[in-house]
């Protein structure tokens, strides 16, 4: 079948190959299949993915006459040059999605996070598989000992969910931070709830209650996933503990902990910053003006210690560039410094080239690595 083709060749000409493609070439033999489909070869695939220019995409929830569906939007920065004034996105329609009043969260390894009322769905927009998740899956366990059954009825803006993946045991979980208690006040209950759902292939798997937490968190801040954990700001106002600034998750352990923070929320409102990821590194991004972006990456020595480098002082030349709730931005393979953020993309480079580009959506956008990840 190789017709004297070596198969490590086989493997390297694959894995640069589009997911569209590859999932034809599935159909050639049994073995492609199992070639395309092995772990080892997803796994390298997604590697290989991640040293090309960066993706950014948005998604929006839309019901027209004939169907309800999602849109996915993305837009490729490759090759870009700053005297470009126009990024195109690529339009992609996920049909006959149950309306939930979903809102994207964050992806992870290629696959993307939708959060609604009663509803989650995981998706992979390159294979355009899907899952869909039932928020009241929980309703299994006791009410005595499951305090969700009472935050369910609640406002989602009472809860939080992030996304991730367990490096060890290589599977996807969900986390939900929540408040059971929200007219209250949190003043009295100051403690969030947390439950964790791993994605297996059994359908009956549940939501794993893993009780009261010691923080309050920021539900109006996104959360990010780096590396094996999921990464948190505290509230600054209902969180007791003010020298704990940033809350992980380690989803292998599923144990939170407080990480040193850097210098600059010591005495800066948590409003204008921005966790985020480079380098396979926790970032923070903190908006000191319109016109001023400062990017500080955390670093981990080969000791427990963990510290902060300011990585990037983006001057921009004029406060056209609104930032607003969020924004996304990256490395290109140039090394060049991508932010994405309502209707343009800032080119940082070091040696004082630097730029605006212009596309055409306004959604809040999230960086994004394409990916043959099944669900």
């Amino acid at each position: 079948m190789n017709h004297g083709v070596p198969y490590f060749l086989i493997v390297e000409i694959l894995g640069k190959l589009t997911v569209k493609s590859l999932l034809r070439f599935k159909c050639v033999s049994k073995q492609w299949f199992r070639l395309i489909t092995h772990p080892h070869f997803t796994d390298q695939y997604l590697s290989n993915q991640r040293k090309k220019d960066p993706r950014f995409l948005t998604a929006y929830f839309k019901i027209d006459r004939a169907t309800k569906h999602i849109v996915i939007a993305s837009m490729v920065i490759n090759g870009i040059s700053l005297p470009d004034t126009r990024i195109p996105y690529r339009h992609q329609r996920m049909d006959d999605v149950p309306h939930d009043g979903y809102h994207m969260l964050n992806s992870c390894d290629g696959i993307l996070c939708f959060l609604g009322r009663f509803k989650i769905i995981v998706l992979n927009p390159s294979t355009r598989e899907h899952r869909i998740l039932h928020q009241s899956d929980v309703d299994s366990f006791s009410p005595v000992t499951n305090p969700f059954q009472v935050a369910i009825n609640f406002p989602q803006q009472q809860q939080q969910l992030g996304f991730g993946r367990d490096l060890v045991t290589k599977r996807l979980k969900i986390v939900k931070v929540f408040n059971p208690y929200p007219n209250i006040g949190p003043l009295l209950h100051h403690h969030d709830y947390c439950e964790i759902f791993t994605l297996r292939s059994n359908p009956k798997v549940f939501w794993n209650y893993i009780g009261k937490i010691p923080y309050k968190f920021d539900v109006s801040s996104p959360c990010v996933y780096v590396d094996g954990a999921i990464y948190w700001f505290t509230d600054d106002i209902y969180h007791l503990e003010k020298t704990e600034v940033i809350i992980m998750l380690d989803l292998n352990m599923e144990k939170f902990q407080s990480i040193p923070h850097p210098s600059c929320c010591s005495n800066r409102q948590r409003r204008t910053m921005q966790l985020g990821s480079l380098r396979e590194s926790l970032c923070l991004a903190q908006q000191v003006s319109d016109c001023e972006l400062n990017i500080w990456i955390m670093e981990k020595e080969k000791s427990p210690l963990v510290t902060w480098e300011k990585l990037y002082c983006i001057k921009l030349l004029s406060n056209d560039l609104q930032f607003g709730v969020g924004f996304a931005f990256a490395e290109d393979k140039n090394g060049r410094f991508v932010v994405c953020g309502g209707d343009k993309v800032y080119v940082f480079n070091e040696n004082g080239e630097n730029g605006y580009l212009v596309h055409d959506q306004q959604d809040v956008p999230i960086s994004f690595t394409e990916s043959l990840e099944r669900l």
